[in-house]
């Protein structure tokens, strides 16, 4: 399967059972290895034939014969690491700053299951995810969904250092369209519901959801695959326990996710930024202001702007001037593609 990471191209294959990523180009006339065929261990190139293990190592070069040793150089270059975790693909082409994020609800039989459509978008990946960590925007982009009813105000909190990313939890009254209580008359539509985003970088994130007035548990993971400066592929899957099995009702919650993040999507698409700012200097452009709703915005581009220094020490220097942008961060693990 080919995927693309921050602009470079990577074929995924299953050889033996095990996951591999490999440099989208074979050694010989790079063409890309998948364009081929996966063949018990190996991948094999679809243009000459040239064989490939998990190590990237070449082990037979049809053109020159049964048992004549490959070229030195014909080495297809391997990832860092490949690995499968919440039902995706995880790909880090260099050796990661963070761990593949949590997802609990995942073995608690509690819980159903189900993932949104995947979507590509022209948003960048720093962007969504600051938009999925802030709560100020839910009544006025959302008042078709979820925002209907909601208070404007955001009380104060505190996003709490936790491994290489943050935790943040916040209490609201919100609109809770899908409860049943609501259309039996046994609850208001607006009720109390606790949140809890868990973060991790780069573009990884969970967010809890505890209505309760209603009893019940929503949990959404959010992963971001930048793939080129105009391109990020958005997974989302959705756990919910309060749907009782019911894949009717699953279906229906998912599109109702969908809606709400299609309400995110015409506005992010909308900005004119290419990246989220983490550190504007002087006489760079327009500075943002926050206040203190962006506390876990602001958490957001700290845990970034970090990243973004341990990335840079063994690379070139800046160019003078500008601003940086989270858009090409560095090698961490970040989902690719459900298998």
């Amino acid at each position: 399967m080919a995927v693309r990471l921050l602009g470079e191209p990577w074929v995924i294959a299953r050889l033996d059972d095990k996951i591999v990523a490999l440099a989208d180009r074979c050694p010989h006339r790079l063409a890309p290895l998948s364009a081929g065929r996966v063949d018990g261990p190996e991948l094999v190139c679809g243009y000459h034939g040239w064989r490939f293990v998990a190590s990237g190592e070449c082990t037979a070069v049809p053109a020159l014969g049964p048992g004549a040793p490959a070229p030195k150089r014909a080495r297809a270059k391997p990832a860092w690491g490949a690995t499968e975790r919440h039902g995706m693909v995880w790909l880090a082409p260099e050796e990661p700053f963070a761990d593949i994020i949590d997802l609990p609800e995942a073995d608690d039989p509690a819980f159903d299951s189900i993932w949104l459509d995947v979507v590509r978008t022209s948003a960048c990946a720093g962007l969504l995810a600051d938009n999925f960590l802030d709560t100020a925007h839910l009544p006025f982009v959302h008042a078709a969904t979820i925002g209907a009813g909601e208070d404007t105000v955001v009380p104060p909190y505190r996003a709490t250092p936790e491994g290489n990313g943050f935790r943040v939890r916040i209490e609201q009254e919100v609109a809770n369209p899908e409860d049943p209580g609501v259309a039996a008359g046994l609850r208001p539509l607006v009720q109390r519901r606790r949140s809890t985003y868990v973060y991790r970088p780069p573009f990884q994130l969970r967010l809890a959801l505890e209505y309760l007035d209603a009893g019940t548990h929503n949990t959404i993971l959010f992963c971001l695959q930048p793939e080129d400066a105009g391109s990020t592929r958005i997974y989302t899957r959705l756990l919910r326990d309060d749907l009782g099995g019911d894949a009717g009702r699953l279906r229906d919650a998912a599109r109702f996710e969908l809606d709400i993040l299609n309400e995110d999507l015409a506005l992010q698409e909308m900005l004119p930024l290419d990246g989220l700012p983490l550190a504007p200097e002087a006489g760079a452009g327009p500075e943002e202001v926050s206040i203190r709703a962006d506390a876990a915005g602001l958490a957001l581009r700290r845990v970034l702007s970090v990243l973004v220094r341990r990335a840079r020490r063994n690379t070139p220097s800046d160019p003078p001037g500008g601003v940086r942008y989270a858009r090409r961060t560095p090698a961490d693990s970040r989902p690719l593609t459900r298998p």
